[in-house]
Parts: C-alpha cells; sequence; structure tokens
C-alpha cells in the first residue's frame, strides 16, 4: 500500500499558537487556509500531524492526557474554522439543512456503549467503530482526531480515492456502496473494496503512540473520499489498550434530512440494532484491513 502524498500533509508545529486561560489557540489563519485549500479546492484530503510539538513548545506533554486534550480540542477547532471559510452545499449532491458541526469521543478499540451520534434522532446503542472502506454518512466533510494510542499495534487511517475508482471503472456512487448491519455509515461493497485497497489506498504514516493527527477529507459519496483503518491490535494482551478517535461531522436537526440522504443513493433508511453485530457482521465491517504497509508498528 503507498502512502499519501506529501503534499497533503500539514505539519502543524511549523503554525504559531499561543495558550491562552488553558487552551490552545492558532495565531493567524494560515492552518485554516491549507485545510480549505487541499480538502475543498485539492486533493480532498489533508493529514495534520506534529502537534505533539506544538504541546512541547508551550511546556506540555502529549502523553499527558489533560494536555492531550488540549491538543485535541485545539485540532478541532482548526476543523470547525475550516467549516467557516467552506460552503458546504456545494458539496452536497442533495440539499441538506445542515446547521451545526457536532463532535464525539470513541474507544477505536474497545466496544463504545451508550453510544449517539446524534441525540436529536438516532438512539443510544452499543458501537464498534467501522474499520472497512466506508463513508460516514450525510457528512460532506468529517474530520477525524487520531492518539495517542495505548499499548497498541496497527490501528493505521487509511485514506482510499473511490472518486479516481469510480471514474477509471465506470462505476456510480450509488453502486458502489451498501447499508451497513448495525451502523448509518454505509461500506464500500466488497466486490469494489479489493480493487480500491489494491490500488486506490494510502496508509497515513505518523507515529500515534507519540502524536495526534487529524485527517480531513471530502467524505461525500458523489465525488468524495472513502476512509478504513488496519486492525488494531493490543502490543501486550496482558494490558489495558486504548485508541481514542474524536470524530468530527456535519449534523441536521431533522431526521427528514437523514431519510433525503439515503435514498438519493438509493439506500433504505437504516435501523441499526442495540447491541454490537454479530461474528460475521463484525468480521466484514468491523475487523480492519491490513494490506501491505498499512500495519503500523508496536505503538505504546
Amino acid at each position: 500500500m503507498k502512502t499519501l502524498p506529501q503534499h497533503v500533509i500539514i505539519d502543524v508545529s511549523a503554525y504559531e499558537t499561543e495558550l491562552v486561560d488553558g487552551r490552545l489557540r492558532a495565531v493567524g489563519e494560515e492552518l485554516v487556509s491549507e485545510l480549505v485549500r487541499l480538502v475543498a479546492e485539492g486533493d480532498g484530503v489533508a493529514v495534520c500531524r506534529g502537534v505533539a510539538q506544538t504541546l512541547a513548545r508551550h511546556g506540555l506533554d502529549v502523553r499527558k492526557d489533560q494536555d492531550a486534550a488540549l491538543a485535541r480540542d485545539y485540532l478541532e477547532s482548526q476543523f470547525r474554522a475550516f467549516g467557516d471559510r467552506v460552503d458546504v452545499a456545494r458539496f452536497s449532491p442533495v440539499t441538506m439543512d445542515y446547521d451545526r458541526i457536532a463532535d464525539m469521543d470513541v474507544d477505536g478499540y474497545n466496544k463504545n456503549t451508550h453510544f449517539t451520534p446524534n441525540g436529536d434522532h438516532t438512539t443510544e446503542r452499543e458501537f464498534l467503530t467501522t474499520k472497512c472502506v466506508h463513508f460516514d454518512a450525510a457528512t460532506p466533510f468529517v474530520g477525524n482526531i487520531y492518539g495517542p494510542n495505548t499499548n497498541i499495534v496497527g490501528g493505521v487511517p487509511v485514506v482510499c480515492d473511490t472518486r479516481a475508482y469510480c471514474e477509471e471503472a465506470g462505476v456510480t456512487p450509488a453502486d458502489l456502496i451498501e447499508l451497513m448491519p448495525h451502523s448509518f455509515n454505509v461500506a464500500v461493497k466488497e466486490e469494489h473494496a479489493e480493487p480500491v485497497l489494491a490500488g486506490y489506498a494510502a496508509a497515513v504514516d505518523a507515529d500515534l503512540s507519540a502524536d495526534l493527527v487529524m485527517v480531513v477529507l471530502l467524505n461525500e459519496v458523489d465525488r468524495g473520499l472513502a476512509h478504513a483503518g488496519s486492525e488494531p491490535r493490543p502490543a501486550d494482551p496482558a494490558k489495558p489498550a486504548r485508541r481514542p478517535i474524536r470524530h468530527l461531522e456535519y449534523q441536521f436537526a431533522e431526521d427528514v434530512e437523514l431519510a433525503k440522504w439515503y435514498r438519493h443513493y438509493s439506500l433504505d433508511i437504516p435501523q441499526p440494532s442495540l447491541q454490537v453485530p454479530d461474528e460475521a457482521a463484525r468480521e466484514r465491517y468491523h475487523r480492519g484491513i491490513d494490506p501491505v504497509g498499512a500495519q503500523g508498528t508496536a505503538e505504546g
């Protein structure tokens, strides 16, 4: 598997910050402008890394939970500033009444309980993060903040250029995807996922035990990019393992908007179960991919 091209990697430590009232703040808008240029005007992807060095300049340590939380909030603030600069309607194939950007913290290795992405119109349930090739539903852009991991091998983010695959293979967006049995996300069908991983996928090169990485994607099925992850495993099975992820997405107040999005892609409205899926569904949708080059190294 390839790694992402260098020009979509942003070293956030090169951008000036200040620590004010216990929060990291950007000085200027240069980082946000880079996100707009790369994601909305260019490749559809940007990877922000190097925030551990930003913390260190302020006497903070990414391995301390409270300092990692500051870094996570800082990266989220840049995604929100990106959202303020982008006309999201230009990137949605159906008119959607997006009214906010929401954030949710999940564990990318262990089972999440009492999870809901939007309490307005989805019920709390058990949840496993999706690791097959997929899109998050009904949000043209997503930001995923990974790390720092504890006692984890693998769990590497993977970006999939389904836009190029569809163009070159003559596949329509509606034919690319299918519903998942335990998620509002949509998976790339197995018949397409294999060639996508073979020729159109790239792993994010980062040490997720010693840094946080934010991957910002043009996530819309139509003309966007899918994502996945390699299988996370404990480096030492006798010790606790954690793979924190903060997910950022566009949301809306009325569930009619969600139905509108699924119908655009000729899909039924999903009705996820409240418990984690059975073994067959886990193997298909929640087991990470392990192509050559995406295994990562022992982290933590």
